[in-house]
């Protein structure tokens, strides 16, 4: 069982260290089918370890894969998601405004536009 530990940590500091990304977001603005309830301005952003599971993920939700994060053009606000380790951020985007920024984020902590 050290073994398999030891493996995943190399594996996991190799990506990290070599030029891939650290972080992946998916970008629910370019759903490609109904298994979702269709494109909502909303990207949902994934740091560290957190980022090297999420792909696939969101592929599977058909929506659009992001290295490097979400797209920062256009950020209205931000929440972080809590029980994510501080590493995960769910980005909105126009027609949200940032008054509705209490109203999406509820509890969790409103993160103003990069």
């Amino acid at each position: 069982m050290k073994i398999i530990g030891a493996a995943f940590l190399v594996v996991v500091s190799a990506s990290l260290f070599s030029g891939c990304s650290s972080a992946v977001g998916c970008d629910f603005r370019e759903v490609k089918d109904g298994l979702n309830n269709g494109p909502e301005p909303r990207c949902q952003e994934r740091t560290g370890l957190q980022a090297t599971t999420f792909g696939p993920s969101c592929a599977a939700l058909s929506a659009k894969v992001v290295d490097d994060g979400c797209p920062r053009d256009g950020i209205v606000f931000g929440c972080e998601v809590s029980g994510g380790g501080g590493d995960v951020v769910d980005w909105y985007y126009a027609p949200k405004t940032r008054a509705d920024a209490e109203i999406e984020c509820g509890n969790e902590k409103i993160l103003e536009a990069p």
